[in-house]
């Protein structure tokens, strides 16, 4: 089943297992898991595994990418830290600034658009058909594979004790330098141990330069 929409949010959530203050925001963000023009993403960052509990989900590749996007906005690393469209940074908690910026930007008019016409795994990947309109140059495409919904007993660290779920786990991220409007194909390899069923593909398209997402669509496999 696939699923498209035009003008969306794009919700990345940089998190930790290992942070106490970060399971209100994970189940936040499961609250926008759900919505048609919401796209929510959970990028779990790895400078918390030094305090004991190493987060089965950590990648320095997200720690890197939340370096990115704070070097950009002038802000500091921090989690739960929230980006939205690539461009606003807040508390991944404050569910009131979260709200009103996702009105701002649905009283926007998108400037593309993204739709994904196929999604299938084959060989070890998912091979994706995907189609872009409007104003897509300078700009790259990103594919996330999302595991929607995991469940962790944290056995160390700040949250040891706790069982955890989180949603929207980003278990494999790819970026696409080179894009062109029309029809297009492209793959990514599926992340070990997770069940098809419970896995999600995401694209959106950012501007290089400033970060701004114009476009996204996911696909349920």
């Amino acid at each position: 089943m696939k699923h498209v929409t035009n003008n969306i949010a794009v919700l990345e959530l940089f998190t930790s297992q290992g942070c106490s203050s970060c399971p209100p925001a994970d189940q936040l963000i499961g609250t926008y898991a759900s919505k048609t023009n919401v796209i929510a993403l959970s990028f779990h960052v790895d400078y918390w595994n030094r305090l004991g509990w190493n987060d089965p989900f950590s990648s320095n590749e997200y720690t890197r990418r939340q370096i990115m996007y704070d070097s950009l906005l002038k802000a500091e690393e921090y989690t739960p830290q929230l980006i939205i469209n690539g461009q606003t940074e807040m508390v991944g908690s404050d569910s009131i600034k979260i709200s009103s910026t996702l009105t701002e930007i649905f009283s926007e008019r998108p400037h593309a658009s993204l739709n994904i016409e196929n999604a299938e795994p084959g060989n070890g990947k998912i091979n994706i058909k995907y189609n872009l309109t409007g104003n897509v140059r300078n700009s790259n495409l990103n594919i996330a594979v999302l595991e929607n919904k995991t469940v962790t007993p944290v056995k160390a660290g700040e949250n040891e004790g706790v069982t955890l779920t989180d949603y929207n786990v980003v278990r494999n991220f790819k970026t696409i330098g080179s894009i062109g409007s029309g029809e297009n194909t492209a793959s990514i390899d599926i992340p070990s141990s997770v069940d098809l069923k419970n896995m999600t593909v995401v694209l959106f398209l950012q501007k290089k330069g400033n970060n701004k997402i114009s476009a996204a669509a996911r696909a349920d496999l």
